[in-house]
């Protein structure tokens, strides 16, 4: 029983110790103003290359052949996600979307389940500001082993953000 006390005893000084460090020193709290700054900053970098909304294209896949693709993409600073649904000739395949962007790379996983079907694919993509297509590959990392393809999806609408502006007239308009 005394082990017990003196184990919450050093927890407890332990935490007060740590809530105080976190308390201490310049900065440790941001502020409104730098704060708001922040989050405009991740705006702004978001802004750069703008990928939520909704994309049409065409995958064409090693196992399934060619297929019609719809997505639709949200973005939150520099991640990317969203659903993917793929008609191929014999049928249709609905997929999850986590992606991030670095300049005009557009890299991550994409998974797909279906009953006892669960694959996960490594995707690699680029996106072209001019023409608003994002273009790539991808390839099996687990499950659907040696099975990839290739993809193209143009943006065919944005979503816009409560405080974002509309994008010029040469590219898509909001959803």
């Amino acid at each position: 029983m005394k082990v017990f006390r003196l184990r919450k005893s050093l927890g407890a000084a332990l935490g007060l110790a740590l809530i105080a460090a976190c308390g201490s020193g310049s900065g440790s709290v941001p502020n409104a103003a730098s704060a708001s700054l922040g989050a405009q900053h991740r705006i702004d970098n978001a802004a750069s290359l703008r990928l939520s909304g909704e994309y049409a294209g065409k995958f064409t896949d090693g196992a399934y052949g060619t297929g019609k693709a719809k997505a639709s993409y949200s973005q939150s600073g520099d991640a990317v996600g969203g659903i993917l649904t793929i008609k191929y000739p014999a049928s249709t395949v609905t997929l999850s979307v986590a992606l991030a962007a670095s300049g005009t790379s557009v890299n991550g996983t994409t998974v797909a389940g279906t009953g006892s079907l669960y694959c996960t694919f490594a995707t690699t993509s680029t996106y072209n500001v001019k023409t608003h297509v994002m273009s790539g590959s991808y390839s099996a990392v687990y499950g659907c082993s040696g099975d990839g393809g290739t993809f193209t999806l143009k943006q065919k609408c944005y979503y816009r953000g409560a405080t974002e502006d509309v994008l010029p007239a040469s590219g898509p308009k909001p959803c």
